[in-house]
């Protein structure tokens, strides 16, 4: 498996309303999955950066950038 779809299954994982989006909860939700209690601190501030359309969601393009820039 490659890192896209290593990201592509963690989209599908993550995004519970199947809106092809991530919500502010469902990232929060993965953040904290990831990087414990100390995500959450900073998950609002990650979505902020990576939310480039400022649509209030994540799209898997956005998490495709995200995962690049951090290496997660």
């Amino acid at each position: 498996m490659n890192h896209r779809e290593l990201v592509e299954a963690l989209f599908e994982e993550f995004d519970q309303n199947n809106d092809g989006k991530l919500s502010k909860r469902e990232f929060r939700e993965l953040i904290t999955c990831m990087l414990g209690e100390h995500g959450l601190e900073t998950s609002s501030r990650i979505f902020d950066r990576f939310d480039t359309d400022h649509d209030n969601a994540i799209t898997r393009e956005e998490l495709v950038d995200l995962v690049i820039e951090y290496a997660i």
